[in-house]
């Protein structure tokens, strides 16, 4: 029967245990000086059993590998730091005028299809990450630029042709000013639920209780929400 990777791991440590007493014994001498020795190589070897051999431990290690995931997708590192507290949409937005990315092209949307299942103003919640926010914009697919798409969808076309939302996330759930551009099927929708975000009186009226109400700027631009 083949030895589980458990077992393989201990039957590691059980051999490591035979050069270690050879070389205890034939360097360190008698008395106090090997007890210590010994001492501080059953603690190492505890130490290695804590990391490698408890459910826990790898418990831990799968929670920080997700947690870099997640911070990779929203927010990629940038090497010059100069975006550090900002998304990955907010890093474009200066050339927003010229391209239009991440929902903020001055086209009027005259259409809008059945698969569009959220409207600008209202509050929505990200299913993987949490956040609450309000949509300001939304594409029929991302329009960003090549680089953000591929180091958040890779290869992948499928993500890239849905629907897509600027959305400005409310402060109490990321300090900062801060907006994001998410695909659909990561978002669902929130009701009486207000959001917290410096910009919310730029484009909006009030909130009525169940959405904000756009103002005319967006009305224009929105005009079938």
């Amino acid at each position: 029967m083949p030895l589980t990777q458990r077992e393989v791991i201990q039957l590691g440590l059980l051999f490591l245990c035979v050069p270690a007493q050879y070389l205890l014994s034939g360097n360190i001498g008698t008395g106090a000086g090997r007890s210590q020795a010994v001492l501080q190589l059953v603690n190492e070897f505890k130490s290695l059993h804590d990391s490698w051999l408890k459910l826990e431990s790898w418990k831990l290690r799968w929670l920080r590998f997700v947690s870099w995931i997640l911070r990779a997708i929203i927010q990629p590192d940038d090497s010059s730091h100069k975006y550090e507290n900002e998304s990955p949409a907010v890093e474009v937005m200066r050339f927003r005028e010229q391209a239009g990315y991440f929902a903020t092209s001055l086209e009027v949307r005259e259409e809008r299809p059945s698969h569009l299942r959220f409207r600008v103003g209202q509050v929505v919640r990200h299913r993987t990450l949490g956040y609450r926010g309000v949509i300001v914009g939304w594409d029929l697919q991302a329009k960003a630029p090549e680089s953000w798409l591929q180091r958040i969808y890779g290869s992948s076309k499928t993500l890239r042709n849905w629907p897509h939302y600027a959305i400005l996330v409310d402060d109490r759930d990321y300090s900062g000013s801060r907006m994001t551009y998410v695909v659909q099927e990561q978002l669902e929708l929130l009701k009486n639920t207000e959001v917290r975000h410096v910009d919310i009186k730029e484009n909006f009226n009030y909130f009525d209780g169940a959405q904000y109400i756009p103002r005319e700027k967006l009305k224009s631009l929105y005009p079938r929400d």
